[in-house]
């Protein structure tokens, strides 16, 4: 059962302060771990599948810069966490570091269906009721370790992310303690689809957005295709594998966003990816997880809210909308599972959705929009143009908010 909304502050509130009281010390660059460390190994390092990120100096979009303040610590509202590891640093850093298995590695294991079942419950009961004992001790029998983050820029993070040195590439999953928006950011393609972790990661903490999901592995880590209906010759192949987060549900990444759904019913997943814009005059494809024409679409409001900040020659296009038709490309997100399980399709492997939810976006981009500066900035604003600040917590353009110590 959900907490009500007294007893989740409370608990945001010690979680919090239990990260800003563990040893670890304070705003660093570099994320400190108790134990263990906080280093990922069997990182990869993957030759991205896209066009390297390259600045747009001529797109200026409007930014803003949150204020955030932190209560002192205190320990007598840190020892019920105290067993939690606890990392301090710069998140948006650190996340960087998520390990994904190579392409063609072999670096995903398939979990059954009892573990994605009991990953999901646990993974709920998070959600719901913070990092209890029973929880924590359930996601370490499906090889994931719970941890606090302190961000040297103020703000308190639960993060899940796999133990030990044989990983399974399930993803690294963060949770936001205390959410501006009601939306939470998924980079099924972190490392492919090049600059979308640094800008999930920065999106996350800038937005104020309630979690971020990383995919573990390359979505050509294994050779085994999806069942999965939809295409792409990414892997250098005609068709989809089950290593690919975005097309495939039998993982841990769509899990957590099963229980994210279920706890947060109203809430928008937006699914971050990027695309080789070649000639064509897309700067970004926007769409509601279909291809069916809806003036009302969130699609479209995500996409006049990019273009008012694109001032480039290029523009975003919409899949849902009749004016955009016959300009946007084939990128609609139709075949993207998690799109699909928001959208109600009748079976999320195989049929695409028939109708929209209005809870889920699925936003390519050029490789522009995935650099640095103004051109990463306008996907920024535009997303907090979107969607609004309804939650409380510190975001861009959100009212100042002043956390208050625990009652």
């Amino acid at each position: 059962m959900s907490l009500s909304p007294p007893l989740r502050m409370s608990l945001s509130c010690l979680l919090l302060l239990a990260a800003a009281c563990g040893n670890a010390g304070p705003g660093t660059s570099t994320a400190v771990a108790e134990s263990p460390s906080a280093s990922a190994p069997g990182t990869s390092v993957q030759t991205p599948a896209s066009p390297a990120p390259v600045e747009d100096v001529s797109q200026t979009p409007t930014t803003g810069t949150p204020v955030v303040t932190t209560p002192a610590p205190s320990t007598s509202v840190c020892s019920p966490l105290s067993s939690l590891t606890s990392l301090a640093g710069n998140l948006t850093t650190w996340l960087q570091t998520a390990p994904i298995t190579a392409a063609n590695s072999g670096g995903f294991k398939e979990p059954g269906g009892t573990e994605l079942a009991a990953f999901e419950g646990a993974f709920r009961a998070l959600l719901t009721e913070g990092p209890t004992a029973q929880g924590v001790q359930d996601l370490a029998k499906l090889g994931y370790g719970v941890s606090t983050f302190r961000n040297d820029t103020g703000g308190g993070w639960l993060v899940v992310r796999e133990l030990g040195l044989l990983s399974r590439g399930g993803g690294t999953f963060i949770v936001n303690l205390f959410p501006a928006r009601d939306l939470w950011l998924e980079a099924p393609h972190a490392d492919s689809d090049e600059g979308t972790l640094r800008q999930t990661a920065s999106q996350l903490v800038t937005l104020g957005a309630r979690a971020l999901l990383i995919t573990g592995s390359n979505r050509c880590a294994v050779t085994t295709a999806s069942p999965c209906s939809g295409t792409t010759s990414v892997c250098g192949t005609k068709g989809l594998r089950i290593s690919d987060a975005a097309h495939y549900g039998n993982n841990f990444f769509t899990a957590a966003h099963r229980a994210l759904r279920a706890t947060y019913p109203d809430a928008i997943a937006a699914s971050i990816h990027g695309m080789d814009a070649g000639d064509g005059p897309e700067a970004a494809v926007v769409s509601d997880g279909t291809s069916v024409l809806r003036p009302d679409a969130l699609s479209n409001r995500l996409r006049d809210a990019l273009n008012a900040h694109l001032t480039g020659t290029r523009k975003a296009f919409s899949c849902n909308s009749a004016e955009d038709e016959g300009k946007h490309r084939t990128l609609c997100g139709t075949s993207n599972v998690q799109g699909r399980i928001d959208n109600g399709a009748a079976d999320a492997c195989y049929a695409e959705a028939t109708t929209a939810s209005g809870r889920f976006v699925h936003l390519e981009q050029s490789s522009t929009l995935r650099g640095t500066g103004a051109s990463s900035r306008a996907v920024m604003q535009a997303l907090a143009d979107t969607v609004p600040c309804t939650l409380g917590g510190t975001g861009l353009g959100c009212p100042a908010v002043v956390a208050q110590d625990c009652p």
